[in-house]
């Protein structure tokens, strides 16, 4: 996010909101690593492929989200 010169009055509420969506995107970002890494990992999850397909289409949807979040904080803020 450009959010201008530092000298500017809405310079501090800028880099703010940038941070908050930063912060914001590790939230689905951390969800969908741990689905992906259970995926994987978990015995249960392994031995039956609609449930593994499953969990990873979650995880997927996650980390658009995520991806989203964090493409949505580098934008101007209105």
């Amino acid at each position: 996010m450009f959010c201008g010169d530092q000298l500017a009055s809405g310079y501090p509420a800028c880099v703010d909101q940038m941070a908050l969506f930063a912060i914001a995107s590790l939230i689905p970002a951390m969800l969908a690593f741990i689905l992906m890494v259970a995926a994987f990992v978990t015995p249960g999850l392994r031995e039956r492929p609609t449930l593994r397909a499953q969990t990873l289409g979650y995880s997927l949807a996650a980390w658009a989200i995520a991806g989203f979040t964090f493409v949505l904080g580098g934008l101007p803020s209105v």
